[in-house]
């Protein structure tokens, strides 16, 4: 839920940076729409996982196959992140006021730790 959180606010930041005229990629935007929709995903189907586990029988079966497939979209979110930093990095480097290395490092240990968060 973090995850979400911090996406919306990393759009509304693009979407100023965007209105001062800053560089903002395309391939910078393409990542945060896609892991806002794969961190949704991820809550959906541990969600999902959660209500199955009632059924009798199969109930434990099906929650550990839908949480497998959860842990992969997390480890895909975990990648999307690393590399969203390595992206905000060089569109910064690209603008007229490039933003200082601490900021980025910053940024970089807070993606760390929502890595943690997640798993």
């Amino acid at each position: 839920m973090i995850l979400f959180v911090y996406l919306i606010v990393v759009i509304v930041m693009m979407s100023k940076q965007k209105s001062e005229g800053k560089i903002v990629s395309g391939w910078t935007r393409f990542l945060v729409y896609s892991l806002l929709v794969l961190s949704l995903l991820s809550l959906l189907v541990s969600g999902l996982a959660v209500s199955l586990f009632s059924l009798p029988l199969l109930g434990f079966l099906l929650m550990a196959a839908i949480l497998e497939i959860a842990y992969f979209v997390r480890l895909v979110i975990a990648f999307g992140l690393v590399f969203l930093s390595l992206i905000l990095y060089l569109d910064s480097q690209k603008s007229q006021q490039p933003t200082p290395l601490s900021y980025h490092l910053l940024r970089f240990g807070f993606h760390i730790l929502l890595m943690f968060l997640m798993f």
